[in-house]
């Protein structure tokens, strides 16, 4: 065999084995494919749907409890002279919103449910209303008492606003009623939508 005819020989191997090579490569990849195929359309599937589920919900803060409430403290007022000084107790009106942010609901698809993780309900406003205060006299106080500004009350009750949001976080019956108002608003709106209504039974978790 002449140098030439083994040279034509060699590169046609070389063709050959690129060849098959190649043919092996692109094997693999339609297996991946196929195999991760179940996978793509059920991310596609629930993609789709919590795009669905984001557009009918509020985008974003939802309040759904709104708590009033009424507060009653004893304090000691001094403005500068035992003869102004006054014992006081202080009727106070406020109102803490309770709800979460929408923008941190997560959507998940598990077969014939629409599982809605919901996030924490927290304290969005909280106002109170010194304008409206009422304060009345107790025994103990000086001889010239003077009238009590909103500002005054403001600064004689001092950390109760903050008192008031920790007992409201811990009261889990409101912490229910708040979960409850938001289940009851949302789950007709998402199955009024053609997507989900008869497709999916909604759950909520909190």
């Amino acid at each position: 065999m002449s140098n030439k005819e083994k040279g034509n020989k060699t590169a046609l191997i070389t063709v050959l084995i690129i060849t098959i090579f190649l043919f092996l490569v692109l094997l693999g990849a339609v297996i991946w494919t196929a195999a991760r195929k179940p996978l793509v359309i059920k991310q596609l599937i629930e993609t789709n749907i919590s795009t669905v589920v984001r557009e009918i919900l509020p985008a974003s803060e939802y309040v759904c409890l709104v708590y009033n409430y009424q507060s009653i403290t004893e304090r000691a007022y001094n403005p500068g002279s035992w003869l102004n000084a006054r014992n006081l107790l202080i009727v106070l009106d406020g109102t803490i919103k309770l709800g979460f942010d929408c923008t941190d609901l997560e959507v998940n698809e598990n077969g014939t449910q629409l599982v809605l993780k919901m996030p924490p309900v927290k304290i969005l406003a909280h106002e109170q209303y010194p304008e409206h205060a009422r304060s009345y006299e107790l025994a103990g106080g000086g001889i010239l008492p003077r009238s009590i500004k909103p500002q005054e009350i403001l600064d004689l009750l001092g950390d109760t606003k903050l008192d008031q949001e920790k007992q409201v976080l811990a009261n889990l019956e409101l912490i229910k009623q708040a979960r409850d108002s938001a289940e009851t608003l949302f789950k007709p709106l998402l199955e009024l939508n053609p997507s989900i209504k008869g497709k999916y039974t909604i759950v909520f978790v909190w």
